[in-house]
C-alpha cells in the first residue's frame, strides 16, 4: 500500500496551485465579466428593436386570435427580454461556479472550461469578421466584448493544459 494514513485526525494537504492554473482562473473571471457586458450590450441593441419584434408577435398571432392587442404583444417581448437576461446571468453564475472547481483541481471542470473556451474562441474570430452586422454603439461592445472574450477563454486553456498545471488535475483526481 503507497498511501499510507497520516495522523489521526489529520487531513491529506492539498496540493498547491500551479501559478498557470490561479492565471487561468483569473482570465476565466475576466470571460465571465465581459460574458455579463455581452449580454446587458446585446440587449440594449435588441431594446431598439422590440417594435418590430412586437409587430411580427401581434401580426403572427393574430391569425390565430383576432382579440389579440399590440400591447399584449409588447409585454410578451418586454418578458422575453427580462426571462434572457435571468438565464444569462444564472450562466454566468454556474460558470462561476465550474471555475472554483477548475481551481481546486477538478478534471472534469477543466474539461468543460476547455470545451466552453473552444467554442468562444469561435464566436470571437466569428465576431472579428462581423463588421457588417454592427448597427450601433451596443451592437460594437457586445462583439468587442465577444472578441476579448475568445482571446481570454483561448488563454486560459493555454494555460491550463501547460504540463505543471496538467500534473495538478491529474493529482487532484486520486
Amino acid at each position: 500500500m503507497t498511501n499510507l494514513p497520516g495522523p489521526a485526525g489529520a487531513a491529506p494537504s492539498p496540493a498547491p496551485m500551479p501559478v498557470d492554473v490561479g492565471t487561468a482562473r483569473q482570465l476565466w473571471w475576466g470571460v465571465i465579466g465581459f460574458g455579463v457586458v455581452q449580454l446587458i450590450a446585446s440587449v440594449v441593441a435588441a431594446l431598439s428593436q422590440r417594435h418590430t419584434f412586437a409587430k411580427q408577435i401581434f401580426d403572427q398571432a393574430r391569425e390565430k386570435d383576432p382579440q389579440v392587442t399590440l400591447a399584449s404583444a409588447e409585454l410578451m417581448v418586454a418578458l422575453v427580454y427580462v426571462v434572457v437576461v435571468f438565464i444569462g446571468l444564472g450562466v454566468a453564475v454556474l460558470a462561476l461556479l465550474i471555475v472554483h472547481q477548475f481551481a481546486r483541481g477538478k478534471l472534469w471542470a477543466r474539461t468543460i472550461m476547455t470545451v466552453v473556451g473552444a467554442w468562444l474562441v469561435v464566436i470571437g474570430v466569428g465576431a472579428l469578421f462581423a463588421f457588417s452586422s454592427v448597427t450601433g454603439p451596443a451592437s460594437l461592445v457586445a462583439g468587442g466584448a465577444a472578441i476579448v472574450q475568445g482571446v481570454l477563454a483561448g488563454a486560459s486553456i493555454y494555460l491550463s493544459h501547460r504540463p505543471e498545471a496538467t500534473a495538478y488535475f491529474q493529482m487532484s483526481r486520486r
